[in-house]
């Protein structure tokens, strides 16, 4: 506790219910995870707060005042002004950019740069998400599964035409890295 570690999640809004999803699932998950380490305080957006004292682990959630990339990269410049951030995740391919604009596009998180030692980690797979990503500045990121969506979207438009139930059905998702963005089975995943 007297020396916490902060861990952020940037969301570029608290309504959208893909992204409070996302924001919700890490959070979630974070806690569970790092309560194995200590005592875990959820900070920040008062839609996901959990303060805790003396906690040693803060999990940070910071949310843009709009979607605009100016609103989002002042969010992300927020969060990197904090001297004990050690990790960020971007919930969206929106605060990926915000925050790369933050990061002089992720010149910042490269060897010798700035932030050189955050641990980053994003959501979807735009250009310059996947250009972090090659470049090591990104631990990784998850991106979803748009031929699935694609296929399923049709699959349950023929079921219900034919008057059959349909229920919500999870499209999938992979982890990518510098190591695996051009195996076959994420290349085809990682959209522009």
């Amino acid at each position: 506790a007297d020396a916490p570690v902060r861990i952020a999640v940037l969301s570029q809004d608290a309504v959208s219910a893909s992204v409070c999803d996302r924001t919700t699932g890490f959070v979630d998950k974070m806690v569970e995870v790092a309560s194995a380490y200590g005592t875990v305080s959820v900070e920040g957006h008062d839609k996901w707060a959990a303060k805790a004292d003396g906690a040693s682990i803060i999990i940070e959630v910071a949310v843009s005042a709009t979607t605009e990339a100016v609103d989002v990269q002042n969010a992300a410049n927020a969060l990197l002004a904090k001297a004990d951030l050690a990790a960020v995740f971007c919930s969206n391919e929106g605060t990926v950019t915000g925050f790369l604009s933050a990061v002089s596009d992720g010149e910042d998180l490269a060897d010798g740069g700035k932030y050189a030692d955050l641990i980053v980690a994003g959501f979807d797979a735009g250009a310059a998400q996947k250009n972090a990503v090659r470049n090591g500045w990104f631990y990784g990121s998850v991106t979803q599964d748009p031929y699935h969506i694609g296929y399923y979207a049709v699959e349950m438009a023929v079921a219900a035409a034919n008057g059959e139930e349909v229920a919500d059905k999870d499209t999938g998702a992979q982890w990518y890295n510098a190591e695996n963005i051009d195996d076959p089975d994420i290349a085809l995943l990682v959209y522009d």
